[in-house]
């Protein structure tokens, strides 16, 4: 049987293809396509008033490369190029069932011990993984440093903005001077901290907070957030500085490696990364969970929500990984996490409750967005605050990127097929 026809709010009429436009870009016929939603290869969507259906473009281009695939190793590649097969060797994070492993170490097993954020990050830097407690020390900053972030400080701007401001002000070393160094463990300190330091403009002060001469960069965020500093809020987000460290070859990532590979040094790459990641899709679906999430606050809200989950589906943000197709275990640790710090707060129960039927009745399992979402709830961050907490803990990641692709030594050049176009 055809899949039902679905209804689709009229703001994403962007998104869908007429059938002709689906059988142009599948080069295929009219029936042949109504075979495809005959056997659920595509899920047709109604129209309002008319009888007139559409298709999702993403579904349409995830069939026509599947098929191209058949055509030989470029074809392939193309396909790997969309959550296909890898297409770089690492040695830092394997995708696991059980969530990133970095190193050979599950992020689950470093959130209990040691479950300190720069003991993680040094372990994907350097393989080494050090027990004891490694706070970290920067000099204090220039004061042309601190001007050049303080004079961009905007809490309607997404943070990640904020924080290439951080890198560019801070960016005025050489890879000559990096490699000199030996290191740029003291560069990726100073950032990181930095990177801290710049969520203060989404809490309660509204300004760039410096971080002190020793500190953990947890505490330091916490601080910047306005929120206590109580052991059990710095596990929190030490834990959620862990599993959102690395997660393999992600967009920034990867932009990350590519100026690595052609010679850019640590905060020219970074910037790379934050440019990738500032993009809609990318940087802006923890804030779009945060208004899924953060409003409900009764049952009328949550029906509402619910209704909205059911139409919108494959346009829902923070559902539905293609790497975990039985769900994020990231999102389980921190969801998790999140009802042991708040138990019985009603908005934290409400969310929880949207993402079960999300998951149990639609068939779309939560993201890490959602998890630090709910999170972040509990512990009474600002708004915001999710997405500044994930691109904290994936820093470390691009750098560790970076370091590997210098020692990897070549340069990462893709080919394109030419397809010829007819206007």
């Amino acid at each position: 049987m055809p899949k039902k026809a679905t209804q689709v709010p009229q703001p994403e009429q962007s998104m869908l293809l007429s059938a002709p436009q689906a059988c142009e870009l599948l080069g295929i016929k009219p029936a042949t396509l109504y075979t495809y939603v005959s056997r659920g290869f595509l899920k047709p969507v109604q129209q309002p008033n008319t009888n007139a259906k559409r298709y999702w473009r993403a579904e349409v281009e995830s069939l026509q490369v599947r098929s191209s695939a058949r055509g030989g190793h470029g074809a392939a590649a193309a396909v790997a190029m969309r959550w296909g097969q890898p297409v770089l060797n690492t040695s830092l994070t394997e995708i696991t069932p059980f969530g990133p492993r970095y190193r050979g170490h599950l992020a689950e097993d470093l959130i209990r011990h040691p479950g300190l954020f720069e003991n993680v990050a040094e372990l994907l830097w350097s393989g080494v993984l050090h027990d004891d407690p490694r706070p970290w020390r920067v000099p204090p900053m220039r004061a042309d440093i601190r001007r050049a972030i303080e004079s961009v400080g905007n809490p309607d701007i997404r943070i990640v903005r904020e924080f290439a401001v951080a890198t560019t002000a801070l960016g005025g070393v050489s890879l000559a001077d990096e490699l000199r160094s030996g290191s740029i463990a003291h560069y990726s300190h100073e950032l990181l901290l930095a990177f801290a330091g710049c969520c203060g403009v989404i809490g309660p002060q509204k300004r760039f907070i410096e971080p002190p001469a020793e500190t953990h960069v947890a505490v330091h965020l916490l601080r910047a957030l306005g929120v206590p500093v109580t052991e059990q809020a710095t596990h929190a987000v030490n834990a959620a500085l862990i599993v959102t460290a690395d997660h393999e070859l992600a967009p920034a990532t990867f932009a990350a490696r590519i100026a690595a590979s052609v010679g850019s040094g640590l905060h020219a790459c970074v910037v790379a990364a934050l440019a990738t990641q500032v993009g809609s899709r990318l940087g802006g679906a923890c804030d779009l969970v945060e208004q899924i999430l953060w409003d409900i606050s009764s049952d009328a809200q949550l029906k509402s929500r619910i209704r909205d989950a059911e139409q919108r589906r494959e346009l829902l943000p923070g559902f539905g990984l293609p790497l975990y197709p039985d769900g994020d275990p990231r999102a389980r640790i921190l969801i998790k996490l999140a009802l042991g710090i708040s138990p019985g707060f009603p908005k934290v129960e409400f969310a929880v409750k949207f993402v079960d039927h999300v998951r149990d009745e639609i068939g779309m399992h939560p993201n890490i967005e959602v998890g630090l979402a709910i999170l972040a709830l509990s512990l009474g961050l600002p708004a915001r605050s999710s997405g500044a907490v994930w691109a904290v803990g994936r820093t470390a990641g691009w750098i560790a990127h970076l370091l590997e692709q210098r020692r990897a030594g070549h340069e990462i050049r893709p080919r394109a097929h030419y397809m010829a176009q007819t206007f």
